[in-house]
C-alpha cells in the first residue's frame, strides 16, 4: 500500500455483530497467549489466579513440584466452577458446586458420594497451556500454537534493560466500558486523539511528535514529554490486548478483555520500584494520572460504540501518519478471522453471516 493513501478500517458491524464475536473468540483470543496473572501471586504450592477471557475460565495453579500448571476452570462433573475467586490458596481443587476433589496436578481424586468407580485418569481438569516471562504469566486457550518466548518476538528484547523483576506489585483496578474491546484498542493504537480527548496528557507531551512504531505483534509509542510529566518512560502494546506502560516509578499492566461484543473490562494492575511510605503521593500521581486519561477514553470509546451501532457508519479511512498502530491491529484481525473461517470444516447453512463476510 502507497504510505500516503489512507486505510480502510474494518466495518461498522464487526463491533458490534454477535457471529463476528463468535468467530474472534476463537481467532483471536483462543489463539493468543494471554497474560492471566503474575508469579508475584503465584509462590506456593496451592497459590491460585482465576483469568475470565472472552467467555472461558482459566484457574492457573502453583503444583506440589513448584511448577505452573492451567486448568479450564470447569468441573468434569457438571461444570461447574472450582475457583470463583481472582486468586487464592488451597491444598486440592475442590468444585464449589458438588465438592469433586482435584489435585493440584489436576487429576480427579475424589468424586463424591458416588458409588461406582470413575476413571480418574480421564476426568481430570482440562488442560491450558501456561508459560511465564519475566513473572508475568500468559496462558493460550488453543491445544497447538508457538511457544510464548516465539510470540514475544522482539518485545522481549526491546523490554531487556527494564527491571521488572525487581518491581513490587501494589494493587488491581478494574473498569467497565460499555464497548466493544477493538474500539477501545483503535483507541490505544494511535495518539491522534491526545489534543482533543486527553487536556491533561496533552500538557504532559508533545502531541505534535507523537509516534506509533509497529513491529512483529506489537508496538511502541513514544512522545517527548516536557518538564515534570508524569506520563514518560516505555509505552508498549501487545497484540492484542496487552499494554505494558513503563517508568522509573513501576509498571501499569493493563488489559482489556471483551465480557460480549459490547462490553470490554479493562484492568489496571500497578507495580512499583519503591513501596515505601515516603513515596506515597507520587504512587496515588501515578495511579490518579491513569484513571483521569481511562475516564477520557471510556467517554469516547462509549460515543463511538453507539455511532458504530447507529447504521449511519459503515467504514471509514485511516491516517498515514497518525493511525499505523491502528492499521497493524486492524490488519491482523482480518488475518485471524480469515484463516479461522477458512479452515472452519463443513459448508455454511446460510443461517447466519459469517465474520469473514465483513472482512471482504
Amino acid at each position: 500500500m502507497d504510505p500516503a493513501t489512507p486505510a480502510t478500517t474494518l466495518p461498522a458491524r464487526a463491533y458490534h455483530d454477535p457471529d463476528w464475536y463468535a468467530t474472534e473468540r476463537h481467532a483471536v483470543f483462543a489463539a493468543e497467549w494471554q497474560l492471566a496473572g503474575f508469579r508475584a501471586h503465584l509462590r506456593r504450592p496451592g497459590d491460585m489466579v482465576t483469568y475470565d477471557v472472552a467467555g472461558w475460565s482459566v484457574l492457573v495453579v502453583v503444583g506440589d513440584d513448584g511448577a505452573l500448571r492451567a486448568f479450564h476452570n470447569v468441573c468434569r462433573h457438571r461444570a461447574g466452577p472450582i475457583c470463583t475467586a481472582a486468586q487464592g490458596h488451597a491444598s486440592a481443587l475442590v468444585c464449589g458446586y458438588h465438592g469433586w476433589v482435584y489435585g493440584l496436578d489436576g487429576r480427579l481424586q475424589r468424586a463424591r458420594d458416588f458409588g461406582a468407580d470413575l476413571d480418574a485418569d480421564a476426568l481430570g481438569l482440562v488442560p491450558v497451556a501456561v508459560d511465564e516471562w519475566r513473572g508475568l504469566v500468559f496462558v493460550r486457550i488453543a491445544t497447538t500454537g508457538p511457544a510464548l518466548a516465539d510470540a514475544l518476538g522482539t518485545l522481549a528484547a526491546r523490554c531487556g534493560d527494564q527491571p521488572i523483576e525487581s518491581l513490587t506489585y501494589g494493587h488491581r483496578l478494574e473498569h467497565t466500558v460499555e464497548a466493544n474491546w477493538k474500539t477501545y484498542t483503535d483507541n490505544y493504537g494511535e495518539g491522534y486523539h491526545v489534543p482533543f480527548v486527553h487536556p491533561g496528557l496533552h500538557r504532559q507531551i508533545d502531541a505534535r511528535e507523537y509516534r506509533v512504531t509497529v513491529h512483529d505483534g506489537w508496538a511502541e509509542h513514544a512522545a517527548p514529554a516536557r518538564d515534570g510529566a508524569i506520563a514518560t518512560g516505555l509505552w508498549l502494546w501487545r497484540h492484542p490486548n496487552l499494554g505494558l506502560n513503563l517508568s522509573t516509578e513501576g509498571m501499569n499492566v493493563e488489559r482489556w478483555v471483551p465480557e460480549g461484543p459490547r462490553r470490554t473490562r479493562i484492568t489496571y494492575d500497578f507495580f512499583f520500584a519503591d513501596v515505601s511510605a515516603g513515596t506515597d503521593a507520587a504512587r496515588a500521581e501515578v495511579e490518579r494520572f491513569g484513571v483521569e486519561v481511562l475516564d477520557e477514553d471510556r467517554r469516547v470509546c462509549e460515543a463511538v460504540q453507539r455511532n458504530l451501532e447507529s447504521g449511519v457508519y459503515d467504514t471509514g479511512r485511516l491516517s498515514p501518519r497518525h493511525e499505523q498502530g491502528v492499521l497493524a491491529f486492524q490488519t491482523r484481525i482480518r488475518d485471524a478471522v480469515r484463516g479461522y473461517e477458512s479452515a472452519a470444516s463443513g459448508p455454511s447453512d446460510g443461517s447466519r453471516s459469517s465474520a469473514s463476510e465483513f472482512t471482504q
